[in-house]
């Protein structure tokens, strides 16, 4: 399903009585439950637990290396350099724990996690794109952010800026 594009503001309206409420059950998304592999630009796709509102750049489910499906942004087999969306929880949790990778053919990239209730970013993390030896081209850098939120500074979402990489398996807990 997809929702029309929306303002800061107005997305945080879209997550209907929800919004800062407190998780009850985790949850695990893959995006393999997605209606379509493409999201489009500037829009606000909603996944379930998830709304993933894209920015200037459309947004592709692909296949990951492990098992499962990823979230990136690729146009003609060429990586960008400029992308941004946010992932929204319906829900707010507590600990967040998602993977992200990176191909030595991209910009740094920039992922911030979310505030419940104000969608401000309460932790950033820059992540550099890996340097390749001439000998290791199509080297790729994989991270797994694993965050525990204090008590009552939740987090509700995750935003992504700058170079492109793949967001896979994302785990979410009260």
């Amino acid at each position: 399903m997809t929702m029309e594009s929306r303002s800061g503001k107005d997305v945080l309206s879209a997550l209907h009585g929800s919004k800062g409420a407190a998780a009850t059950a985790p949850y695990t998304e893959t995006f393999g439950h997605a209606a379509t592999r493409t999201l489009a630009a500037n829009e606000t796709h909603d996944l379930g637990e998830i709304l993933v509102v894209t920015g200037e750049e459309p947004l592709l489910i692909v296949d990951d290396d492990d098992d499962g499906l990823a979230l990136t942004v690729m146009h003609e087999g060429k990586p960008r350099l400029r992308s941004a969306c946010k992932l929204l929880f319906r829900h707010a949790y507590q600990h967040v724990s998602f993977q992200v990778e990176m191909e030595d053919r991209t910009a740094d990239a920039h992922i911030g996690l979310l505030r419940h209730t104000t969608l401000t970013e309460m932790q950033a993390f820059t992540l550099h794109r890996p340097k390749p030896l001439r000998t290791q081209e199509g080297s790729r850098l994989r991270h797994t952010i694993d965050y525990h939120a204090p008590a009552l500074d939740e987090v509700q979402g995750i935003v992504w800026r700058g170079g492109n990489l793949k967001l896979s398996h994302i785990h979410l807990e009260p």
